[in-house]
């Protein structure tokens, strides 16, 4: 069964003096944003008062947990299905050790801090960005919870030629081909049946750039030709190329040519009436 390397999100507020209890299947990451002081108990394990802003903890699948506090509460908490961590690290570590280290909310992690901060700006901006974006985040996120917070020490095989060049020009082809959809890195990898995250690789030591940054141009480079042919409007051309709207189109045209749609329009208007 296809299965999406998809996480449950949440970013919330509460303002009760509350106990609660967790437990389950799914592994949970919790990252407290608004720095307010909380007690926990870990599997029979307890610390008092932890205090911290952006300080995470970690729960594993059938954990169990309690935790309370006084004050105000603001969190983002992530689900992490078993399956993601297999479609992930399958080619890095044992299936049967693909399992987290339980920690209180004491983590002070500037790259999981980053990860999630960019993953609940995407939330708030409805998804402006691609989902290639959005699955590399989260790629990089179970990578680097396996890396930094698993039983068994992530071993990273390293490659130097990039993908061959029979497998690179599949992935472009497919690309090419479905411009105007929301891509998909699982999508993507299974054209070369590889791992997402040796995928990610290797696309990059092929082409210098990630999957996320080369749609991104050849967007760009698709709505320039459109819009010198002159046929569509800026929203058809958007659409047809696959930004979400006009406004997504503008800004990484301004970033990738250095112009707005709107100038290379007017350039290929003027010339063509000389």
């Amino acid at each position: 069964m296809r299965r999406n390397l998809k996480l449950q999100i949440w970013f919330c507020q509460n303002q009760l003096n509350s106990l609660r209890e967790a437990s389950g299947k799914i592994s949970i990451l919790t990252m407290v944003t608004s720095g307010t002081p909380i007690n926990q108990t870990i599997d029979g394990h307890s610390q008092r008062n932890l205090v911290g802003h952006n300080n995470a903890f970690i729960l594993p699948a059938g954990a169990l947990h309690r935790c309370n506090w006084q004050q105000n509460l603001e969190f983002m908490f992530v689900g992490l299905d078993p399956h993601v961590f297999v479609q992930v690290g399958q080619e890095l570590v044992n299936p049967d050790r693909m399992e987290l280290i339980p920690h209180f909310a004491t983590i002070e992690d500037p790259l999981l801090q980053g990860i999630l901060l960019t993953l609940k700006q995407e939330m708030i901006t409805s998804g402006l960005n691609t989902q290639l974006f959005v699955d590399q985040l989260k790629m990089t996120l179970v990578m680097h919870l396996l890396r930094s917070y698993g039983i068994q020490k992530v071993q990273i095989a390293t490659y130097s030629d990039g993908l061959p060049r029979y497998k690179l020009n599949q992935v472009l082809d497919y690309i090419a081909a479905h411009l105007d959809q929301n891509l998909e890195l699982e999508a993507l990898a299974q054209q070369v049946e590889m791992s997402q995250f040796y995928f990610s690789r290797l696309f990059k030591q092929s082409l210098g750039v990630t999957p996320h940054q080369y749609v991104i141009q050849q967007r760009v480079e698709r709505a320039k030709q459109l819009i010198q042919k002159g046929d569509l409007s800026l929203v058809e051309v958007a659409l047809e190329c696959g930004f979400a709207n006009q406004g997504h189109l503008n800004r990484h045209f301004k970033r990738i040519l250095g112009a707005t749609p709107k100038e290379i329009a007017r350039t290929c208007k003027t010339s063509k009436n000389m």
